[in-house]
């Protein structure tokens, strides 16, 4: 019965805290970085609504890409889709990064046009918890908790 309570009261808080709009994520294994969709932390920089929709997608092969999407709703959902956030996309085939996982720490580099961007952070059950050094404007995030999707929940 207890194991239930605690089954419930985490889905609710999923539901409630989700850094992305979407349906909540199904649990898997701590510490276990997912391949089948995509991790998610949206911020509101500025307080005026505008969101941006940062996304990080890893392959097995240690190949990781990054986008950001702008929102203007404030009940926006709209996320990276399968279909075209993907290394073999032109725009992501010359923006490749890569990381590196070491137990349950994770540190990657990401590509933009204009420069690279550093994380480091630790894989917990669906979702990483990342802080960032841009490389290119010198502009830091600490703790940042991406949530993860699986593409087959987030909807079209």
């Amino acid at each position: 019965m207890k194991r239930i309570s605690f089954l419930a009261l985490g889905l609710m808080l999923a539901l409630l805290l989700s850094g992305c709009d979407s349906k909540a994520p199904q649990p898997s294994g701590a510490g276990t970085l997912r391949y089948d969709g995509l991790y998610c932390f949206i911020m509101d920089f500025d307080g005026n609504g505008l969101t941006n929709n940062y996304a990080l997608r890893f392959y097995e092969d240690g190949t990781v890409i990054h986008t950001s999407v702008e929102q203007k709703k404030p009940e926006g959902n709209y996320f990276p889709r399968e279909s075209w956030f993907n290394r073999e996309n032109e725009y992501y085939a010359d923006l490749l990064g890569h990381y590196t996982l070491a137990g349950g720490e994770i540190t990657l580099t990401t590509a933009a046009p204009k420069g690279t961007v550093d994380y480091k952070g630790t894989v917990l059950t669906d979702k990483l918890v990342l802080s960032s050094h841009s490389n290119i404007n010198g502009f830091e995030l600490s703790n940042c908790q991406y949530r993860f999707y699986p593409f087959d929940q987030i909807e079209e």
